[in-house]
């Protein structure tokens, strides 16, 4: 694993991250790998240059972003199909996917996982709607809550990170349990109709930066979890929220929590879908499991 290409959102992150980057740059460079720096300029140039990332002339995509940026750099991957591999620098105010995979946060770290790390296969999920498809590595969610990752000031999120998260959640949560959404919601096994405030379908564990909201997830089990969160009055919706912690918010009468490989959601209403941190569309959609997993770098130990 010689050549190198990082993409890199300079957007998203701090000054520091910029020079740790540089850091990083500079260790591959000193031990003979070919590197090379894209910077993103505006929405999609990830895309496109994952797209265009060749396997037979690249070994790894360094990922310098939040979830949006990685969002963007598997979405290419996956329509390409192609079968290079990926690891994920965090520069984002909350990078689930990074998170659940423990990747370093270090430049001497990360270089040193470059070198001796292994390759993993990850599930990739996918969202179709009438003619469009978007693929999600980590998380697609519904309802007006699921909104805060995309309507957060920017500014915020790079001062107080999570916490400008929480503070928009809490603002949206009494608007969002006074208008929960009505779900119709089709699986091989199961027809649902249901009132709820939110659901998540997820990949991984770690969702909004917050581990075990899916406790039983796991990238490789060509499964995705859904939780959904019944109708409820504050009290109840508040002890989930506590319950989360322990993971045994998914054994509440007040939540709905399965596995599945494909489903569909539909409603009346229209109802915004947040894809991997991003605006996904409104339902209706169909949720399922890519038929090629994604190739990740990890640590080896």
């Amino acid at each position: 694993m010689k050549k190198i290409k990082i993409i890199s959102n300079p957007s998203s992150g701090s000054q520091a991250h910029s020079r740790d980057l540089t850091k990083l740059i500079n260790y591959l460079i000193e031990d003979n790998f070919v590197v090379q720096l894209f910077k993103t300029k505006k929405k999609n140039d990830a895309y496109n240059e994952a797209f265009n990332t060749s396997s037979d002339e690249w070994d790894l995509i360094v990922i310098s972003g939040g979830d949006g940026t990685v969002n963007e750099v598997v979405n290419g991957i996956c329509d390409s199909e192609s079968d290079i591999p990926i690891t994920i620098y965090s520069t984002g105010t909350v990078n689930d996917f990074a998170t659940y995979l423990d990747l370093p946060s270090t430049p001497y770290k990360l270089y040193r996982m470059i070198k001796t790390g292994k390759i993993i296969k990850s599930d990739v999920g996918k969202i179709s709607n009438d003619d469009s498809h978007r693929f999600f590595i980590n998380v697609f969610a519904v309802g007006n809550i699921a909104s805060i990752s995309y309507v957060t000031d920017k500014a915020q999120k790079a001062i107080f990170g999570r916490l400008a998260y929480i503070v928009e959640g809490l603002k949206e949560l009494p608007n969002t349990l006074n208008q929960p959404m009505e779900l119709k919601i089709k699986t091989k096994d199961d027809y649902l109709e249901v009132k709820s405030p939110i659901m998540i379908i997820s990949n991984s564990n770690t969702v909004g930066g917050f581990e075990n909201i899916c406790p039983q997830a796991r990238i490789d089990d060509k499964k995705l979890d859904v939780l959904i969160i019944k109708h409820s009055r504050l009290k109840e919706v508040a002890q989930i929220m506590i319950d989360a912690f322990s993971s045994k918010h998914i054994y509440s009468e007040d939540v709905l929590y399965f596995q599945t490989d494909t489903l569909t959601i539909e409603s009346s209403q229209t109802v915004p879908g947040d894809v991997d941190g991003e605006y996904g569309g409104n339902l209706p959609v169909k949720v399922d499991i890519n038929n090629k997993p994604i190739n990740i770098l990890v640590r080896s130990d």
